[in-house]
């Protein structure tokens, strides 16, 4: 891991202080970031800055006894240069015994950990000259096209130094870069308008793909002109593109430490995650190692140094997602919590699982996240297609509803992959049947 390229007085007092506390730990965690921002109204530059900030998040602990039992009072904050260190401390340290949690182990100094790429050099030492680079692929994808005009556009080229002190003697310390795009594209088609939003983030420039992006929301703002409310009723789903961000959260989220800690995880160490599957079998890791992946780290938020892991295979699940706290309540190995997500990929093509019958072929949701407990879903259409013999019929509005604990016994995965901001797994997944309420 490379050291910080920025030091500051201010670690160096802040922590001295909380060695000089009594304290039964603490943990500072120093992020240094500097964001060049560009903002466009059309073709025009609205705005042009750079935004600097230096923060400590720190936590401290005290030794409490609770009804004949010890455990850790917690006090957490957010410093800045130039505070009261020693004020905030005092203040710190009488709240910690109003939050008390069960004793764990902050990661100690010897672990080793993964020397990562995370720093596209342009982007940190020229970061203007990528924002201009930008704009001009924001341009460029939209030019020629009478119909389509790029309304609004933000980017963001942002540099993160991270260093992480904590008592036991650990210090570590990467830095990242990371490059945020949102744009606005207006279609016009026989006096109609229609609007067409993006977001995207990437770690390195040349992984942004911006104007590919943009040529294809294009296509998705002509397409809702015209798109219509589609039919209620049953339907086999494929999920694609946007929707894949979400898809698989409940399934993480009962993997998690904490669900299992706090008692509500329906997961249990070598048992099958989903019951009686008719289907592909589901094997999901968390890849912090992950080459594109924006949530590619060597190490979680307290230290932990992490590795890639598998924790349902062939739906079976393996081990709980559980960062240092979590791990040693549950007497198990610590393995962080989930950075990339990977899937696995399934058998058949993506054109076979989607020409099979009357489908309908989902790609954007105003909003679609899976109750993390029940596994739930449901979510309004924003771009969808509804897909009959091969021809694919522009479809919005109407709220897909389902369950996906029951949808993924029949779960069929695309063998084609796709790369996403942090998910890298089959291109299309589809269930055998949701509900749709349309017109």
């Amino acid at each position: 891991m490379a050291a910080s390229e920025t030091q500051d007085n201010s670690l160096e007092e802040l922590t001295g202080l909380l060695r000089s506390a009594d304290l039964y730990g603490w943990e500072v965690r120093r992020v240094q970031e500097t964001s060049d921002q560009l903002y466009l109204i059309f073709d025009q530059v609205e705005s042009l800055r750079r935004v600097e900030s230096l923060k400590y998040a720190v936590t401290l602990y005290l030794l409490v006894e609770k009804d004949g039992r010890p455990w850790l009072g917690e006090s957490a904050w957010t410093a800045n240069p130039g505070d009261d260190f020693a004020a905030d401390l005092a203040q710190a340290r009488e709240k910690a015994p109003l939050a008390v949690n069960p004793i764990f182990q902050l990661p100690g100094p010897e672990q080793p950990y993964q020397d990562l790429n995370l720093v596209d050099p342009i982007l940190r030492n020229e970061p203007r000259q990528v924002l201009w680079q930008v704009r001009h692929d924001l341009n460029q994808a939209v030019s020629g096209a009478a119909d389509i005009h790029l309304a609004s556009a933000e980017v963001y080229a942002n540099y993160r130094e991270i260093d992480i002190v904590n008592h036991k003697g650990l210090r570590g310390a990467y830095a990242q870069t990371e490059l945020q795009t949102q744009f606005a594209l207006l279609a016009a088609v026989a006096g109609r308008e229609a609007e067409s939003l993006g977001w995207r983030r990437a770690g390195f420039y040349q992984d942004l793909h911006i104007g590919e992006m943009v040529r294809r929301y294009s296509r998705y703002a002509r397409e809702n002109v015209t798109a219509s409310l589609p039919p209620g009723g049953q339907y086999p789903v494929v999920f694609g593109e946007e929707a894949l961000d979400a898809l698989f959260n409940h399934l993480v989220a009962h993997a998690g430490g904490q669900a299992a800690f706090q008692g509500w995880s329906r997961f249990t160490v070598g048992e099958p995650v989903i019951n009686n599957p008719q289907g592909d079998l589901l094997t999901l890791s968390s890849d912090p190692w992950l080459p594109g992946g924006v949530n590619s780290r060597p190490c979680d938020d307290r230290g932990l140094a992490l590795h890639p892991v598998t924790f349902i295979s062939e739906n079976v699940f393996q081990q709980p997602l559980a960062d240092r706290r979590y791990a040693d309540y549950l007497s198990v190995q610590p393995t962080g919590g989930l950075t990339n997500l990977k899937v696995a990929p399934g058998r058949a093509t993506l054109a076979e699982i989607l020409h099979t019958g009357t489908v309908l072929h989902l790609l954007r949701f105003s909003t679609l996240e899976p109750n993390p407990v029940t596994g739930a879903i449901s979510g309004e259409i924003r771009t969808g297609y509804l897909v009959r013999e091969g021809d694919a019929v522009p479809i919005k509005g109407g709220a897909i509803s389902g369950h996906l604990d029951e949808a993924f016994r029949y779960v069929t995965l695309s063998r084609e992959l796709e790369q996403r901001e942090t998910y890298l797994g089959p291109a299309g997944v589809r269930f055998e049947e949701m509900h749709l309420a349309g017109a």
